[in-house]
């Protein structure tokens, strides 16, 4: 209850200021409803898209305790062997990140209630082929 309380006491006091008016971003909004929750630990259907090996691009259930990858598929998390699993904190540093290297493309959609990226797709290069990933996140459970 008190995430929720601080959200608003910001937000109140930002929005009662009519000479300092603050607009967040579609990042920053989406970000504040995810961390307002504190969900840190989590279940959920990861999937990637790239131009890799079939395997990297099947669905996966990942779970999620205090914030690291603890589980994939029911095993063990490897990060050599699970590459490219995300959290979803970890998704929105890549959000940041790509922002500030101002990528060709980048394109979000968000939960409409929860505010956790549900698809993440970055271009980093026009001209390089083949280096686009996508990410999707879907079935959380909490």
């Amino acid at each position: 209850m008190k995430p929720y309380l601080l959200f608003f006491s910001i937000f109140l006091f930002f929005s009662c200021n009519p000479e300092n008016p603050v607009t967040l971003t579609d990042f920053e909004l989406n970000k504040n409803k995810w961390e307002v929750l504190a969900i840190d630990s989590y279940t959920c259907t990861f999937q990637i898209s790239c131009y890799c090996i079939r395997e990297a691009t099947l669905p996966k259930t990942v779970q999620v305790v205090n914030g690291k990858i603890v589980k994939v598929d029911g095993a063990s998390y490897d990060q050599d062997e699970h590459w490219g699993v995300q959290t979803i904190n970890q998704l929105f540093n890549l959000i940041e990140q790509a922002e500030k290297d101002k990528v060709h493309t980048l394109e979000v959609d968000y939960h409409p209630y929860k505010g956790f990226p549900t698809m993440l797709y970055i271009d980093r290069d026009e001209m390089i082929a083949d280096e686009e990933i996508g990410y999707y996140v879907s079935d959380l459970k909490y």
